[in-house]
């Protein structure tokens, strides 16, 4: 089932339901509804285009090619090693936040089913996070290789804290959410999603200390990477992972995190708000 057809049939059943009594469902329970069908159909469509055998085998061919340059640029026994196998875990989300759900919402423009995903009788938000819990789970699945190649080939010790560990992923999650809907809103203002995420990741790569902390930095690059929630996220997760950093010790990153973790959501809402404003007085979503 297209991912459109899933959510608009979703979103009819639950209103059908709370109006003629048959069940009575809570708001949110509608809304985890949906967001649960539209990843359904996603992730449905994902397997149909890529295949099991091509997916899991980008699943793990990027991740440890990917560890693999760097390690081989760092060399071994190189502090840098292991900051990056937990960078680049982190960054697998951050790819995800940029460039999987804009794309998808361009294609459903170019198959001609946006404009039913806007007309859906639920929020923008609840089939939006289904889009985002499907490229979310093929994300964990990345992050979890390059975490085992780490320890198992490159022998990285972790000792993590695991309170302040799952804290920092949060955060790091939310803002990264934040960002995601962002994006998706000026790729659906602009038309070219892709072009946008092509040009961003450019700056994440120098900037979101994926690759090297953002303390390593040269003035002014440092300034401007600590406008980003990226190096926060990055570097807390690092210290959380491989030092057992306490809460106390990852304040410095974690207090901006949180920052971003709170106003990046209410960002990407308002934004998704002005696109779908924009589309009314345009009046189609479709065409090209």
């Amino acid at each position: 089932m297209q991912p459109s057809a899933a959510v608009s049939s979703t979103c009819s059943s639950q209103r059908r339901s709370a109006t003629h009594g048959v069940v009575i469902r809570g708001p949110l329970r509608a809304e985890l509804a949906v967001a649960y069908a539209s990843w359904r159909a996603m992730a449905g469509e994902r397997i149909y285009q890529m295949g099991v055998g091509a997916g899991i085998l980008v699943l793990l061919a990027i991740p440890l090619f990917q560890v693999g340059v760097l390690y081989l640029l760092y060399g071994s026994g190189s502090a840098l090693v292991s900051y990056v196998v937990v960078a680049q875990a982190a960054n697998a989300f951050v790819i995800t936040a940029l460039f999987f759900v804009g794309e998808i919402l361009d294609r459903e423009r170019m198959k001609g089913t946006l404009a039913a995903l806007f007309l859906a009788p639920c929020t923008r938000y609840a089939w939006l996070s289904g889009f985002i819990l499907a490229g979310l789970i093929e994300t964990t699945l990345m992050a979890t290789v390059i975490l085992l190649f780490g320890k198992l080939a490159l022998g990285v010790q972790f000792q993590p804290n695991v309170p302040a560990l799952a804290v920092t992923l949060t955060l790091f999650l939310a803002a990264l959410w934040g960002c995601g809907v962002v994006f998706s809103g000026i790729g659906l203002l602009i038309r070219k999603a892709n072009p946008l995420s092509n040009l961003l990741y450019s700056f994440v790569i120098l900037l979101g200390g994926a690759y090297y902390p953002v303390s390593a930095l040269p003035e002014p690059l440092h300034t401007l990477a600590r406008m980003l929630p990226l190096g926060y996220g990055m570097q807390a997760l690092a210290d959380a992972a491989l030092k057992d950093a306490s809460f106390r010790d990852l304040a410095p990153n974690l207090l901006p995190l949180l920052g971003f973790a709170i106003a990046l959501p209410v960002l990407g809402i308002l934004s998704f708000r002005m696109v779908e404003q924009m589309a009314r007085v345009r009046g189609d979503l479709d065409l090209y």
